[in-house]
């Protein structure tokens, strides 16, 4: 084989490795980028704990269930603190969306928790999930 060819297959090859690389590169990229979506976002969950749904009333400002308002209900609530890592590891992210989306009645809890299926849209129910999440870490 001529040197020439040599190097116009090394040069091809190169060539193919780079383009690999950078094709695999954009698709973890772009892997990383729908996960983070599909997973929620802290702050904004946050943002709805805090100030628009008023989570913080019954759920107190950190999640350690000692809201303000548990005192005023006629109703005996009990509370777990969503700081417990151990507690909170045995919860799944589907069934925290789904108690927030359908209420605590409709998962044989509390008629306390209020449904907010009507109030939240998936992606602001994934953003909560994932600020209660970031309080036991």
């Amino acid at each position: 084989m001529s040197g020439e060819k040599r190097y116009s297959m090394r040069a091809h090859i190169t060539r193919k490795m780079f383009y690999t690389a950078v094709l695999g590169f954009l698709g973890v990229f772009f892997l990383a980028e729908h996960q983070a979506a599909a997973q929620g976002n802290v702050e904004a969950g946050a943002k709805q704990y805090k100030e628009v749904q008023n989570c913080k009333e019954c759920h107190g400002d950190g999640g350690k269930g000692d809201g303000f308002i548990l005192p005023l209900l006629k109703v005996k609530v009990e509370m777990h603190s969503w700081t417990d890592k151990a507690f909170m590891s045995e919860l799944t992210d589907e069934y925290l969306a789904e108690i927030i989306t359908k209420g605590g009645e409709a998962l044989g809890k509390s008629e306390v928790m209020l449904q907010y299926s009507d109030k939240l849209n998936e992606q602001q129910v994934k953003d909560l999930v994932a600020f209660i999440r970031s309080l036991a870490r």
